[in-house]
């Protein structure tokens, strides 16, 4: 496929196994190419970098990880830190998976909320990188609280760094319960999605959140940069 070899090739002898879709192109295109998660763009962005290198175990949350693609960019561009990866779909985790494989990384597949539980998946029709979770006490696909995780990788010395969330409107549910874990990340990059899901209120909770919060916030593109003061 022009443009979109397959595998496609990322990082020296690495290839990045995608299926040659609108979204997986899409995805690659975001990552890849536009490099949205790049923090060169950034007037802290070598502050940023500094804090991984200045710590021995750098934590990195990616909630929405999709194929792939952001676990294997955060993982080139962060060598030392480990990564915990949270897709709900089961086709999208297999692949990705296949491409995070001898990274260190740990895939949960799994959706990210305010609290453990169990959620359904929803496609509204965007591809494969637009699944919806939604509460359902009759779900099958596992809810794992954020709060939770952050603080049993704490315990095993793992110092928070990047919590990346992309997870089309599911940020409502995951800023709505305790967000004690903010304050431990210096950065948080965020899509919103009030654009997907109108008159939902589903960025709210996140505003709301940041608002009583010590902390810069920079909008570039589709995601917001919420910064440690």
């Amino acid at each position: 496929m022009k443009g979109f070899p397959n595998p496609y090739p990322i990082d020296g002898n690495r290839k990045f196994i995608h299926r040659g879709t609108k979204a997986d192109r899409g995805v690659i295109e975001q990552i890849f190419l536009n490099e949205d998660y790049a923090l060169r763009r950034l007037k802290r962005g070598e502050e940023i970098h500094s804090f991984a290198q200045g710590v021995a175990k750098p934590l990195i949350i990616d909630a929405g990880a999709n194929i792939g693609a952001s676990v294997c960019w955060f993982a080139s561009r962060f060598p030392s830190a480990h990564i915990v990866s949270f897709e709900p779909d089961k086709a999208n985790f297999e692949l990705q998976t296949r491409n995070t494989s001898g990274l260190n990384v740990e895939c949960r597949q799994a959706a990210i909320g305010s609290r453990d539980g169990v959620v359904s998946l929803v496609d509204p029709g965007e591809g494969e990188w637009g699944y919806q979770t939604r509460q359902d006490a009759n779900g099958q696909v596992q809810l794992h609280s954020i709060s939770r995780v952050v603080s049993e990788k704490m315990a095993q010395g793992y110092v928070p760094f990047i919590a990346k969330i992309d997870i089309e409107g599911g940020e409502a549910d995951l800023f709505a319960g305790p967000n004690d874990w903010v304050d431990q990340f210096p950065l948080i990059v965020i899509e919103l999605h009030d654009w997907l899901l109108p008159k939902q209120g589903t960025a709210k909770p996140f505003l709301q959140c940041m608002a009583q919060r010590d902390r810069d916030f920079v909008f570039i593109g589709e995601n917001v940069f919420s910064i440690r003061n």
